[in-house]
């Protein structure tokens, strides 16, 4: 039996099939993987080439009765540019649980929060936008609003309304050394972390199908955290965060989909956020929209608006700094192949300056299995 389940995965990644390889289904147990291999080239004032988070999954099922099935899955990220420095594999995901047709699914382990089913509708772009609604933080794991870690996690679905529920068990401790944060050109923040814990934190998702293809959803999630010193210097005033505070993240969002046509809107309210491009941000708003029309099998163009501004009262800040861009993209699918193009019109300001960021191109080679 292993065997034939080895020979079926060197097969299904020799054969490049795309979306996830069914390798085992008998009816009662079922093993998928899946995953992509990718490439982009990043064009802002210098061109580098990077990987593209390329990623391998394991699905598993097992039917316990006619309506109950249990289900684990465990996701790697994978560094296609890796050349010996740093981990080559990274976890993204690993969870277990178990799914009823009448009372929903409850899961346990690091998986895509609640926060998120929600939140993330603007998030879909090949290869930009989705980091202005809190979701991405610098702790977006720890604190529970992206791929969240030690969640324990209840969804269902029932009439048209979805429900997902989520808490952390546990503390997680984190801890980070001093860098420059150069993501994206806005590298003018000094940061230094000594340590931190996170004590709890719940999350919770609703969100409500109307006919017509529209859906509109609200989310939140908030974390108790513990610091014993972190420290965000730049040339507005420094931010220094002893002790304790509530990490905070309200969103409300619309999604409209229909024939051809995806849209979607998602605003965000964000306290004491651990951004990895603005620093530490006492209040944020942020907004992001974003619509793509499918014009034949192959091609689809969309475009976007995503901003992230810090509303905090610092005083005698020369500039708090705003994430404002426009990307525009044409994506061409043909099987398991996906290349794509963007282009971000720029509008960003950096920390604690009047410059502003650089636009952006950004062209993407993708091979799914």
């Amino acid at each position: 039996m292993q065997k034939k389940i080895l020979a079926a995965v060197v097969a299904s990644m020799m054969a490049g099939q795309a979306m996830a390889v069914t390798v085992v289904d008998n009816g009662t147990d079922k093993v998928t993987i899946g995953g992509h291999v990718g490439m982009r080239y990043v064009d802002q004032t210098d061109g580098e080439a990077a990987g593209d988070s390329s990623r391998i999954n394991f699905g598993f099922e097992h039917k316990l009765t006619e309506a109950t099935t249990a289900f684990a899955k465990a996701e790697w990220g994978f560094d296609t540019t890796n050349s010996g420095e740093g981990d080559f594999f990274f976890n993204r995901l690993g969870y277990v649980g178990a799914k009823n047709d009448q009372y929903g699914s409850i899961s346990f382990g690091k998986q895509w929060s609640s926060y998120y089913t929600v939140a993330g509708w603007t998030d879909v772009m090949a290869t930009s936008g989705g980091n202005t609604a809190g979701v991405y933080s610098e702790l977006g794991d720890e604190l529970g609003t992206a791929r969240a870690d030690d969640a324990l996690q209840y969804n269902h679905s029932i009439m048209g309304l979805n429900i997902s529920l989520q808490a952390q068990l546990g503390e997680r401790d984190y801890s980070e050394s001093e860098d420059e944060l150069s993501n994206d050109k806005l590298d003018v923040v000094k940061r230094t972390v000594i340590a931190g814990t996170r004590d709890s934190s719940y999350g919770i998702g609703v969100s409500y199908d109307l006919p017509m293809g529209l859906t509109i959803g609200a989310a939140y999630n908030q974390a108790e955290v513990d610091v014993t010193g972190t420290v965000y210097e730049s040339s507005k005033d420094p931010v220094t965060a002893d002790g304790s505070y509530k990490a905070k993240s309200a969103a409300v969002a619309a999604k409209f989909e229909a024939d051809k046509i995806y849209a979607a809107f998602t605003y965000a309210k964000l306290d004491n956020l651990n951004d990895k491009y603005l620093g530490f941000v006492e209040e944020a708003e942020g907004v992001e929209l974003y619509a793509r029309y499918q014009l034949n099998e192959m091609f689809r163009i969309g475009g976007g608006y995503y901003q992230l501004k810090d509303e905090s009262s610092y005083t005698g800040a020369v500039n708090k700094g705003e994430i404002k861009y426009f990307p525009v993209e044409v994506v061409y699918t043909q099987g398991p192949v996906q290349l794509s193009g963007t282009y971000e019109f720029q509008d960003s300001v950096k920390v604690g300056t009047t410059k502003s960021v650089d636009d952006k191109l950004i062209l993407q080679a993708r091979y799914y299995f």
